[in-house]
């Protein structure tokens, strides 16, 4: 009798144990995921900031040698974009005050 009554212990300190591995497994998972949507957001945001600096050094560079076009009203693809990009930079005028750097980084802003 001891040792059936020893057993029905054993078998629920198990019981009790995997409950509580379960427990501990789900709050793992649920602070991974608070934390993997907090890594989106911040990306998000960084995102979104370098949309609005691209956009500024489109506005500010481009408009020195033209009327700014309405960018949504063309469907170009990126490889098209950066294709009339790279035309307008190989003037020799634009070359005196836009970098590469500044005409890749306004790709980056009309391709996306």
């Amino acid at each position: 009798m001891k040792t059936k009554r020893r057993c029905n212990v054993y078998i629920i300190w198990i019981i009790v144990l995997l409950f509580m591995q379960q427990f501990i497994s789900g709050c793992a998972t649920t602070v991974t995921k608070d934390l993997h949507k907090k890594d989106l957001y911040k990306q998000d945001v960084q995102k979104e900031e370098m949309d609005l600096v691209h956009q500024k050094l489109f506005r500010n560079k481009c408009s020195i040698c033209h009327e700014l076009p309405d960018v949504n009203a063309y469907p170009y693809t990126p490889e098209q974009w950066a294709s009339i990009i790279d035309i307008m930079h190989d003037t020799k005028a634009s070359k005196k005050f836009m970098t590469i750097e500044d005409t890749e980084k306004i790709k980056i802003y009309l391709g996306r």
